[in-house]
């Protein structure tokens, strides 16, 4: 299964599912601060601002500032999005507990707004099975 989100094809997809879910919203309101998503070898730097994600950048360059990062191999991302992920890939946190996802950079910050990063996630999710739900069918 290939993860999705870091595809330029579907970015805007996963941005504007990302920005219209109300939990997102809420828990978001006032986060502004770049994340580095790390998948593997790929990047990608999802900026926020006020709550709202206002680009996707993928493969970034080392001169991208990012205020926390979240990284995995990709075989754990696989994992994380799938409909029911197995136990420890159901969250963040079960994959920072088992030590396949790590979270990196101004932890006090990306802590404050963890149920943010956490819906982020769950939005991710979402919109990954929608796209490989639609692959099937064609």
């Amino acid at each position: 299964m290939a993860v999705h989100f870091i595809n330029p094809k579907h970015i805007e997809r996963f941005r504007e599912a990302i920005n219209s879910d109300p939990e997102f919203k809420l828990s978001a309101r006032q986060l502004t601060e770049d994340a580095l998503l790390e998948v593997g070898d790929s990047q990608c730097i999802v900026k926020i601002r006020d709550g709202v994600i206002t680009q996707i950048k993928v493969e970034p360059t080392n001169l991208n500032r990012w205020g926390f990062a979240i990284r995995a191999p990709i075989e754990s991302w696989e994992k994380l999005l799938q409909p029911v992920p197995p136990p420890y890939y159901d969250s963040l946190w079960g994959g920072m507990i088992r030590g396949t996802f790590r979270l990196e950079g101004d932890l006090p910050f990306a802590f404050a707004y963890f149920l943010a990063i956490t819906r982020m996630l769950d939005v991710m999710r979402q919109v990954q099975n929608k796209i490989v739900n639609e692959r099937k069918r064609k």
